[in-house]
């Protein structure tokens, strides 16, 4: 059985499968992850690789105190998960 997800943005409960570009290029736990969308308001979420729960909203302006790198599902933790802060070499493309 699949968690439940829930969008943090606007409560929505469907999602589907997304694939960008952008985020990709950026952010390489994007790149090597798997991206959920959500129906209703269309914010993009990492997903657990182990449960499949919604992990870490993902966005372009992307914060360290927005990033989630453990899943509040089953426990799982990336440590490849974090933020950018603009300024300093991009820790996603090291």
């Amino acid at each position: 059985m699949s968690a439940k997800k829930i969008c943090k943005v606007c409560g929505g409960t469907e999602f589907r499968v997304v694939v960008d570009s952008w985020m990709k290029r950026t952010f390489s736990f994007v790149e090597k992850g798997t991206l959920n969308m959500c129906e209703k308001c269309g914010a993009k979420f990492l997903v657990c690789p182990k449960c499949g729960a919604l992990m870490t909203h993902v966005h372009p302006a992307l914060e360290a105190w927005e990033v989630e790198n453990t899943c509040s599902n089953c426990g799982y933790k990336d440590p490849n998960i974090r933020a950018w802060d603009g300024t300093s070499p991009n820790p996603n493309k090291l």
